[in-house]
């Protein structure tokens, strides 16, 4: 079986002829350097994968036929959900690449107080979709076939009026925080980390994070960059309470 996989916006069915154009047909035909006869394997985010065939490849145009439908489940039994403060650069695309790759079933961009990033309407949305594109991207990687929530940027008032689902533990990530993550005595079948930008989040916010429920953790002694963080917490999560060996 093919290990290179493709996340199609597309219904898909055995027997069903699909259709690649643009980026992804050049894709498969210049990167990969398939030909006629090569089988790929087809996700669209609702759970399992196809394999498929092509019968016919251009420059701009690949066809494939779908034989097999294979149910496979890569989803963590731990519901993550990651807030985390937009940075600048490709700090935050690293962070949505990782936290896919680590199993993150929604990610909540936020911007607060200290966020060196500035987003109006049209340049959140740009930035979803350009996020969404990492993320599927990190699914055809990693063998996932769901891809993550990716919410629009939302703003540290809001977050701190939501109700979290009943049995979610809330975690706040600070370098100054006495209880250690991994000292923690639970084990939620569901979580939210919330985690600051570049300048992390200034007293007022902390004070709010903590009267809104969340408890702060930390992952060490030393202060790890924003995306540092993110990764390191989440991989302890996933070896602590999901599924990470």
């Amino acid at each position: 079986m093919s290990s290179h996989r493709l996340f199609v916006l597309q219904p898909l069915e055995t027997g069903q002829t699909v259709t690649l154009t643009d980026e992804q047909a050049r894709y498969v035909g210049k990167v990969l350097r398939c030909r006629v006869g090569d089988e790929l394997l087809l996700f669209n985010g609702e759970g399992g994968e196809y394999s498929a065939q092509i019968s016919d490849i251009s420059k701009t145009v690949v066809n494939l036929t779908l034989s097999d439908g294979h149910d496979s489940d890569r989803e963590s039994p731990l519901a993550v959900r990651l807030i985390q403060g937009v940075s600048r650069g490709d700090r935050m695309d690293t962070v949505v690449q990782k936290a896919t790759e680590l199993g993150v079933s929604r990610l909540s961009p936020l911007l607060s107080e200290f966020s060196v990033v500035r987003l109006d309407a049209e340049r959140s949305d740009k930035r979803v979709r350009h996020w969404t594109a990492i993320s599927r991207s990190a699914c055809e990687q990693c063998g996932r076939n769901r891809p993550p929530q990716i919410d629009a940027p939302c703003r540290f008032d809001d977050l701190v009026n939501e109700e979290a689902a009943e049995g979610t533990a809330r975690l706040l990530l600070m370098p100054t925080a006495t209880t250690s993550l991994t000292r923690l005595d639970i084990k939620p079948t569901a979580v939210e980390f919330l985690i600051g930008p570049e300048g992390g989040f200034s007293d007022k916010e902390q004070e709010r994070a903590l009267d809104a429920g969340f408890q702060a953790v930390s992952v060490g002694p030393r202060v790890l960059r924003t995306e540092t963080a993110a990764i390191s917490v989440l991989t302890l999560a996933q070896a602590l309470w999901g599924d990470l060996a």
